[in-house]
């Protein structure tokens, strides 16, 4: 599980810090965010106090309407819990207690100013981003006409000429050599770069370039879903490859499946046109049509006289 710490919270929501500060390196282990609300009138049987807990107009005006006496009471219960951090909302004023309580525990105290939803939609993402099953595999990320295809194979096999020729012919590179995957549903897998290489390209002979100074913004992606792998291998005369296509194999990643394809590599062949077309082909299928199916009935019919 990826390890995420309120300071880096602070720092990527541009938070203020209220008191606390000390307990700015506690660990956040939920992607989940809190609205304590049976919680302020003393029922915790079901606190979710792993998360990071919201603070918004509703919950001060209801403390502000307690006794000094029952809203210290319930702030303590609330702050007994190892909870990470707890965030208040729209700038809004912060009880003198819950300041004294969030010092003496050592739990941060922080503050935003953006509206309760808002903040709450925000952070969900960047959490559940944070959180998401990830790993790095060795290949080239394109999207070609909005389809993300990742590009695998032995290194020095072409993968990165391959996409210079997809950039050249106007589609868009999103990372090269070190991909990102992430997981951010149970069916979809995004692709994104390496943060140190970003969208630089390794080309023999020429070494490092910089695609998006090269061939202007518009060339690369920062991430795009993962719709399809193609292996790309050296012709080997004593294999037999797929030349109808009919059967859709899969490469899975994180317990999705994802449809895959192996393209044989030998000179003469032009790949920027053949995976321009996986690209189109993807979409056919995506609408229901299936040119192979549709071929092979066509052919069998034949076979048996039908037409």
């Amino acid at each position: 599980m990826p390890l995420v710490l309120v300071r880096e919270i602070v720092q990527d929501q541009d938070l203020e810090v209220i008191a606390g500060k000390q307990g700015l390196e506690r660990k956040i282990i939920s992607p989940e965010t809190h609205r304590p609300g049976l919680e302020l009138v003393g029922f915790f049987e079901h606190f979710g106090y792993d998360r990071i807990i919201i603070l918004g107009r509703n919950e001060l005006a209801y403390l502000g309407e307690q006794t000094p006496e029952t809203r210290t009471v319930r702030l303590r219960q609330l702050l007994f819990f190892n909870i990470p951090c707890i965030v208040i909302t729209e700038d809004l004023l912060v009880p003198d207690e819950l300041v004294e309580l969030c010092e003496t525990k050592e739990v941060p105290l922080l503050r935003t100013p953006a509206k309760t939803g808002e903040f709450m939609y925000v952070l969900s993402r960047y959490l559940h981003a944070r959180f998401a099953p990830r790993k790095s595999v060795h290949g080239v990320f394109v999207e070609v006409y909005g389809v993300g295809i990742l590009l695998l194979g032995h290194s020095g096999i072409g993968k990165s000429e391959c996409a210079l020729e997809l950039i050249k012919r106007g589609h868009r590179l999103v990372a090269d050599d070190a991909v990102q995957l992430i997981k951010v549903s149970e069916t979809k897998v995004v692709g994104s770069p390496d943060e140190m290489i970003g969208h630089h390209m390794e080309i023999r002979g020429l070494g490092i370039i910089d695609i998006r100074s090269l061939f202007g913004i518009a060339a690369t992606a920062d991430e795009h879903d993962v719709d399809m792998v193609i292996q790309l291998e050296p012709w080997d005369q004593q294999q037999e490859y797929d030349r109808l296509g009919i059967f859709q194999r899969t490469v899975n990643y994180f317990k999705v499946d994802i449809p895959s394809t192996t393209i044989p590599v030998r000179e003469g062949r032009n790949l920027a046109v053949i995976i321009e077309t996986a690209a189109m082909n993807f979409y056919l299928r995506r609408m229901g049509i299936f040119s192979a199916e549709t071929f092979s009935r066509k052919m069998r019919a034949k076979m048996n006289g039908e037409f």
